[in-house]
């Protein structure tokens, strides 16, 4: 569909991709939410009827701390509840919730015609949401149901969420409901949508300062300890992917799909990937393997949780070290990736390790011919890839890949001098991955490869660890450049209509044979 006019784009909007699992805008609402049931175990046909209160883009820029989608039966009854719940981090998790409706007409605050349902459940928190608060404990959710009776109410929305601590102590309670009655947007004027919109327009853009207030108060007032962020756990959406990240799964994807296609694994591994751009999930198999062996084996799922995993495999020189140091020394805490049979995983990176990581000739074993965009000669490709060995052997982060993971041990288990140093003597040239970018991937993508690994390993050199920075400054630097480029080309302009009026000048008051030819050659 060809796009819309900026002045005939709707002031709110709902977008399918703002919701459940990331990306599948194609979808719509209604087949990502199929999908998401399906994934639950659930029957769509059990749930014909579904509801979504959340807060709506404004001018393409929304922040919902938390959204509800309430789910009717045929007897359009509500049987079950989605909280989607993001944070500040870019981070999302989805609960399905199911329980029985009891039937309990609160007269104690309003007066109603008819007793509204309301639906109670509690589940267990796994998902960090503030940094005063951990992953223990559980939430209470009691919500009255907008549409009772049998879909027929005013759509009241009144919800309350309690958190409580490990102990089952309450911390917090928090209540979502109507101030004011629904309005339908098809029956209003012209005035009252304007009106409406200049009511609550500013409201999505100070949700997160609102919330960095309150933290800041009880960070500076109330001097409650602050948690670091853990990663999110399998059953959670880790944050958007960066473009370099995006990269790098690409590559990783094309490496383990070679690896187990040319490997003697007898199960499959079910390959699931954070990042929507890619196809998020895909089976890979052994060319040994026969249908009988597919049939009784049981498949391994390896499903990476947050793009972060690509980065710390794009630092690190050695990957079959990097799977283990995640799968055996890591935990949930800074865990990247799950894995539900770990061992095979490991013997199968550690053979490809075993036969491949050795030091190698710079360039790739299969020549091919070079991209028509980019004519790079061979030298030209030599430096190019030195460089990121040279990179590798002082940047790479293999020689302190305990630093990238948080020691699980107590304290009285650790007894290291503080003057002690360690020195990683085993080659730290070309990973596994830049040799499989060298010798087969598309010459585009090995390019892309390079840059993304390049600018990761130069980050935490020059920027402290965010290659976002060195994005900024080259944006800064291309920026004075082409200043400096138009500077310099309207000087040499200005010389030269000098110099032609000069000329032409000259020609006229003295006749002179030599500067009419002069002024004839400026004047072209």
């Amino acid at each position: 569909m060809p796009k819309k006019s900026i002045f005939r784009r709707p002031w709110f909007s709902i977008q399918a991709s703002d919701y459940l699992e990331r990306g599948g805008e194609k979808l719509g609402l209604r087949g990502k939410l199929h999908l998401y049931m399906k994934s639950q175990g659930e029957d769509v046909n059990d749930f014909p009827f579904a509801y979504l209160v959340t807060a709506p883009r404004f001018l393409g820029y929304s922040f919902n701390p938390v959204s509800f989608w309430y789910l009717y039966n045929e007897e359009k009854e509500l049987r079950a509840m989605i909280l989607e719940v993001n944070n500040t981090f870019d981070e999302r998790r989805m609960y399905l919730l199911k329980d029985s409706i009891v039937k309990d007409p609160d007269e104690s605050w309003t007066i109603i015609e008819h007793p509204r349902s309301r639906f109670r459940d509690t589940w267990s928190k796994d998902f960090h949401v503030s940094p005063f608060n951990s992953r223990k404990g559980s939430y209470a959710l009691s919500a009255w149901d907008p549409f009772s009776p049998h879909l027929n109410g005013t759509g009241d929305v009144d919800n309350t969420i309690t958190l409580s601590s490990s102990k089952a102590h309450p911390k917090l309670i928090a209540r979502v409901f109507s101030s004011q009655p629904s309005i339908d947007p098809t029956t209003l004027s012209y005035w009252a949508s304007l009106r409406f919109i200049a009511s609550w327009w500013w409201v999505g853009f100070v949700t997160f300062p609102r919330i960095v207030k309150e933290a800041g108060k009880l960070f500076f007032r109330r001097k409650l300890h602050v948690r670091y962020r853990p990663e999110v756990l399998k059953d959670s959406i880790g944050r958007s992917a960066t473009e370099d990240e995006a990269t790098v799964e690409r590559t990783f994807r094309s490496f383990l799909r070679s690896l187990v296609t040319h490997s003697i694994l007898e199960q499959p591994i079910i390959y699931v990937s954070p990042i929507p751009s890619s196809p998020t999930e895909e089976i890979f198999t052994s060319k040994r393997t026969t249908s009988t062996d597919l049939s009784r084996s049981e498949p391994i799922q390896f499903k990476v949780t947050t793009p972060l995993f690509y980065a710390r495999l794009a630092r690190h020189s050695h990957i079959s070290e990097f799977i283990s140091n995640e799968i055996l020394t890591a935990d949930d805490k800074d865990r990247t990736f799950h894995v539900s049979h770990p061992r095979p995983l490991l013997h199968l990176f550690e053979e490809e390790a075993a036969e491949t990581l050795a030091p190698s000739a710079l360039l790739p074993v299969r020549r091919r011919p070079l991209d028509h965009n980019r004519r790079l000669s061979t030298s030209h490709k030599r430096a190019l890839w030195s460089f990121q060995h040279w990179l590798r052997r002082h940047c790479s982060s293999s020689s302190s890949s305990s630093s990238r993971h948080r020691s699980t041990a107590g304290p009285k288990e650790v007894t290291r001098s503080p003057t002690t140093s360690q020195t990683d003597i085993r080659y730290l040239g070309f990973s596994q991955l830049d040799l499989f970018a060298m010798q087969h991937e598309p010459t585009h993508q090995a390019a892309r490869y390079r840059r993304a690994v390049q600018k990761m390993l130069l980050s935490d050199v020059l920027a402290f660890g965010h290659p976002e920075v060195l994005d900024a400054v080259s944006y800064v630097l291309r920026v004075v450049l082409s200043y400096v480029f138009v500077r310099g080309v309207r000087s040499v302009w200005e010389c030269v209509l000098t110099r032609r009026e000069w000329a032409g000048w000259v020609c006229s008051r003295t006749g002179e044979e030599a500067w009419c030819q002069w002024e004839t050659w400026w004047r072209g």
